[in-house]
């Protein structure tokens, strides 16, 4: 079946205002916000955006056209996906302003966000949890804190934009956390900015806590959110979700499905299925269950635990955990038991519980 790298082929040659956003074109944007944009997309609003094309040009120059690691766990393909879209008419007519990348120990924060600017609207796409430690560290704070730094500036970052665009139409959207932080901001944000939302996509992104999908500005806004997961979720499926989320197909299998370069497309859609497999609902029944037997304060104290671990190894990345393996080990031997037994269990799940997909 074909792939994000297809669509660009099929429906590059289409601008927007001959045919609008699609669900494909969602996850594109939201793939290019992990890139790196610094010193290339203007930070302020109010500066002139750069086109897609340039933007594109200038990051490969900067890097000599040479192949571009973004960290351990990112998909290589997102440059290629940044260079190929450059080259059709539909993405490089785009223009992209509000360039942000914020991270902070001392907040315990990792957030970034770019904008791209369509003819009568504006997708604002939220980056998702990067390579930092950091980044996985306010990830995981999501168990017991509500909200994360991240969530606080999404909703300020988004009205910023409407604010910047005031007669554009808005699309928000983003990958993993970037999706969680997407639906956050489109619910917390300003009635009069909320209102102007056509929709908000969910792509693979955790949830939220009972008291966030149960409020009345949530409800609101539901109908307008669209949840992309794949069929054996993971990360898609933590905590609670009230929308009806859509199955996409995968050509990966278990927590690699994670990797939207492996969702299945045709036209301008993806290939939905009717539900997750099994294996995602007995992974998503059984971390539940772990955790309401956690008290918050035990959540926190295992997950401070394991950041403090790993952060007296003085690696900021996974990247460099993954580079000296001695670190690693030594992290792994200083975790206190629970916290091992956690992991290992969890570990073992997801292992136990990956088949192929049909």
């Amino acid at each position: 079946m074909g792939t994000l790298f297809d669509y660009m082929d099929w429906r590059g040659d289409i601008n927007f205002s001959e045919v609008g956003i699609t669900e494909v074109d969602n996850l594109v944007f939201s793939q290019i916000s992990y890139v790196d944009m610094k010193g290339i997309v203007p930070v302020s609003f109010s500066a002139k955006p750069v086109r897609f094309l340039a933007a594109a040009k200038k990051y490969m120059r900067e890097h000599n056209g040479e192949h571009v690691s973004l960290g351990a766990i990112m998909p290589t393909e997102i440059i290629t996906l940044l260079t190929r879209a450059a080259r059709t008419s539909r993405f490089a007519n785009t223009s992209i302003v509000g360039y942000v990348n914020s991270v902070s120990d001392n907040q315990q924060k990792q957030f970034s966000a770019m904008t791209f600017l369509l003819d009568d609207s504006c997708f604002v796409a939220f980056r998702g949890t990067d390579d930092t430690i950091i980044g996985w560290k306010e990830n995981l704070n999501m168990s017991f804190m509500s909200p994360i730094p991240a969530q606080t500036e999404a909703v300020e970052y988004l009205e910023g934009v409407a604010a910047a665009f005031p007669d554009k139409k808005l699309y928000v959207g983003g990958h993993s956390k970037g999706g969680n932080l997407a639906v956050w901001s489109a619910v917390k944000c300003a009635p009069n900015v909320n209102s102007r939302i056509e929709k908000v996509y969910n792509n693979d992104g955790p949830g939220f806590n009972l008291e966030f999908i149960q409020s009345e500005e949530y409800l609101a806004t539901r109908d307008r959110i669209h949840t992309l997961i794949p069929q054996t979720s993971i990360v898609g499926m933590l905590l609670e979700h009230e929308e009806n989320y859509e199955v996409v197909k995968s050509t990966n299998t278990g927590l690699l499905q994670h990797n939207a370069f492996s969702w299945e497309v045709m036209g301008g859609k993806f290939i939905h299925t009717d539900s997750v497999t099994e294996e995602s609902r007995r992974i998503d029944t059984t971390v539940k269950s772990w955790l309401s037997e956690m008290s918050i304060e035990k959540r926190r104290e295992m997950i401070d635990s394991i950041y403090e671990i790993l952060s007296s190894t003085n690696a900021k990345t996974l990247t460099d955990l993954n580079a000296d393996k001695l670190k690693l080990v030594k992290a792994w031997n200083n975790l206190d038991s629970e916290s091992r037994t956690f992991i290992r269990r969890f570990v073992t799940l997801i292992v136990k519980n990956t088949k192929k997909p049909q």
